[in-house]
């Protein structure tokens, strides 16, 4: 992804606008008190959910190539690879209490040399809305505030 976040940012600035643009990322989150208490409700349905995207891809995308995405079926078999402990590990889930997903912003941050948006998906998979709104309101009153610039 800092790969990606360099290219549209020299772009940007290529094409003479001031700044460095704005970037938007997409994570799972699930905030809960206990790292394990995370873990029980939001693994299945991490793991669910990637597999969904996976199977109707992969459908999608038999036999199909396309010029205008070429590594499409790469990124598919990359995605096959992927569960919650690997996407928790990367980053690309912030999953756990608090203090966990506050040093996982904080190291995705520096990672991809920052960004400025997050579309946090908080009711993937099997996800209760109970727990979802749970999870929303620990988030909003632990984490959030330590990001507000």
């Amino acid at each position: 992804m800092a790969e990606l976040i360099r290219v549209y940012r020299n772009a940007w600035n290529a094409a003479g606008h001031p700044g460095r643009g704005r970037v938007m990322l997409a994570f799972h989150m699930f905030c809960a008190e206990t790292r394990e208490q995370a873990a029980a409700i939001a693994c299945e349905p991490l793991n669910t959910y990637l597999k969904s995207i996976v199977d109707a891809a992969s459908e999608w995308m038999s036999g199909i190539a396309s010029k205008d995405y070429p590594n499409y079926q790469n990124m598919i078999e990359l995605l096959s690879k992927e569960n919650f402990e690997s996407q928790v590990a990367k980053g690309c889930a912030w999953i756990g209490t608090p203090d966990d997903i506050r040093k996982a912003i904080s190291a995705y941050n520096a990672q991809v040399d920052g960004f400025e948006s997050a579309s946090l998906q908080v009711n993937f998979g099997m996800i209760s809305q109970a727990d979802a709104e749970r999870s929303m309101r620990l988030f909003a009153q632990e984490v959030m505030p330590h990001f507000k610039n």
